[in-house]
């Protein structure tokens, strides 16, 4: 597994890298000093599963770079690694592709585990924002290009609506495989019907529909 670091702060950036070799076996720790240059790492070939991202940076930042990054390796797993916690600034980093987000205060332990379940596919919001969060899954403040585009005739299956709602309450897809038995495979299936029918990008954006329209 290959960890790219974002981040200008240079004694921050060695001492995230650090902390990460001593918690995970096998890591190859990677380091940018700012969305450019890591923008421009991927450009030459290399193939970060996780990427972690802070936000304020010189030359380009990060939501610009996650953005242009998810372009590139639509598959690689963004986390926000960051002091801002900014509505604002949330919610265009999760449109622009991340998959989590974290404050910079978060305990070592704790970042490992949510790169852990980036990876096995399941999004990951700080405790810090979840109540902003929630405040915008009740209120009328999605995405307005959702609302114009979808007619919300969503037509979930049983199966469907199952899988969403272990989505909503941030399982991966490993997860609730095993919880509903079924495979992997056939998870990925729904879920991308799921999406489909949602007239959402990614599992995320799923996740707050769900809940503001009673879906689960």
């Amino acid at each position: 597994m290959e960890i790219l670091i974002v981040e200008d702060y240079i004694h921050t950036r060695k001492t995230t890298a650090y902390g990460l070799k001593i918690k995970l076996q096998d890591v190859v720790i990677s380091e940018a000093e700012n969305g450019q240059s890591a923008l421009n790492y991927i450009k030459s070939g290399h193939k970060p599963d996780v990427i972690l991202m802070d936000i304020s940076m010189p030359v380009m930042n990060g939501i610009d770079a996650t953005l242009h990054i998810k372009n590139i390796l639509p598959d690689a797993k963004v986390i926000m690694l960051t002091s801002f916690s900014e509505k604002k600034l949330v919610l265009s980093a999760f449109k622009s592709g991340a998959n989590a987000y974290c404050l910079k205060n978060i305990k070592l332990d704790e970042l490992v585990i949510v790169i852990r379940s980036v990876l096995n596919g399941a999004m990951w919001i700080d405790p810090a924002i979840a109540q902003f969060i929630l405040e915008i899954m009740q209120s009328n403040t999605l995405d307005t290009q959702l609302q114009e585009t979808c007619s919300y005739d969503f037509d979930l299956t049983s199966r469907e609506k199952d899988i969403l709602k272990l989505v909503a309450a941030g399982k991966s897809n490993k997860e609730i495989a095993d919880e509903l038995i079924l495979s992997i495979h056939t998870v990925k299936n729904h879920l991308k019907n799921i999406l489909q029918k949602l007239c959402v990008e990614d599992r995320t954006q799923a996740a707050i529909l769900a809940i503001k329209e009673k879906l689960v």
